[in-house]
């Protein structure tokens, strides 16, 4: 096996681990009923979107992405707004309540890793530090987020 097949090896074991302690951080917040919502909000956080783009972006239905934003409309953290270019075009933006609500989680996923992180050595942080830049430049991670011109109409 080459050194480049280890690493993809090595990620497709690692990233899922990571998501599943994620998910389970999310879940004791109480405060999401699915990961899914809070990938929403995420996606949200960083620009108004529509409810057909928030839909292929999840890989889930019109629906599917319907129910999900009603959920997140009732709770006040998502609210609706009518596209001004297409009337028939709904948009979903996080609200003030949303964004200090997903700022609460990210805090609180942060303190566990953070529990997590502690033991490691300086040496092995820095390492792992420079492995995340490396990961980040490769997916390009802020690529898909800032582009508002794919989401709203």
């Amino acid at each position: 096996m080459t050194e480049a097949q280890q690493l993809a090896k090595q990620l497709l074991e690692i990233i899922p681990s990571v998501m599943r302690f994620l998910s389970a951080e999310i879940r004791a917040s109480g405060s999401l009923p699915s990961p899914a919502q809070f990938g929403v909000m995420v996606t949200l956080a960083y620009h108004p979107c529509n409810l057909s783009s928030l839909a292929e972006e999840n890989g889930v239905s019109l629906p599917t992405m319907s129910s999900t934003i009603n959920t997140l409309v009732e709770r006040g953290w998502v609210k609706r707004t009518r596209s001004t270019v297409d009337r028939r075009v709904v948009n979903a933006e996080i609200t003030e309540s949303g964004m200090n609500h997903l700022l609460d989680i990210q805090r609180h996923a942060e303190q566990k890793l953070l529990m997590l992180l502690d033991p490691i050595d300086d040496e092995d942080r820095d390492q792992l530090s420079a492995g995340l830049e490396i990961l980040s430049s490769i997916f390009d991670i802020t690529e898909g987020l800032s582009n508002k011109d794919n989401c709203v109409d």
